[in-house]
């Protein structure tokens, strides 16, 4: 069995080198749930996705898929953290589910405007937090 690491430096490769991610990252996160399915596989997960702010992972693709199932169990906390180290493309669309289904919008309406003033934050990054407070 392949420790979690390098299920993730699979996907990381294939960013890199522009090879098939999605077919890719289906497999690796096929395996991940297989034999690391909890909770500490969310960070490695999303700091994959911080190392790559501007890649697609999919619509909303297996990483996502994979993590919503610790929604309610740690998952929301997971992510927080990773929006305030890295907010990428993805992750910014992932806060706006999260928003789309709870009743406590307020706070993450705040992160997401936060995201959309850092000027640290790629332009693409802070356009699409725009684009989500925009419809809320």
């Amino acid at each position: 069995m392949e420790t979690l690491n390098s299920i993730i430096q699979k996907m990381e490769a294939c960013i890199q080198d522009n090879d098939d991610l999605e077919t890719v990252m289906m497999d690796c996160m096929e395996e991940i749930e297989e034999n690391y399915n909890q909770l500490d596989s969310v960070q490695p997960l999303l700091r994959l996705m911080e190392r790559h702010p501007l890649t697609d992972f999919g619509s909303p693709g297996p990483i996502v898929h994979f993590v919503e199932r610790f929604y309610k169990k740690g998952y929301e906390e997971e992510l927080l953290l990773s929006l305030k180290r890295m907010p990428t493309l993805h992750t910014v669309w992932m806060l706006n589910r999260i928003i789309n289904g709870t009743d406590q919008a307020e706070v993450y309406l705040d992160i997401l405007k936060g995201i959309s003033e850092n000027a640290s934050c790629d332009k693409e990054i802070r356009e699409e937090a725009l684009h989500f407070l925009s419809i809320h």
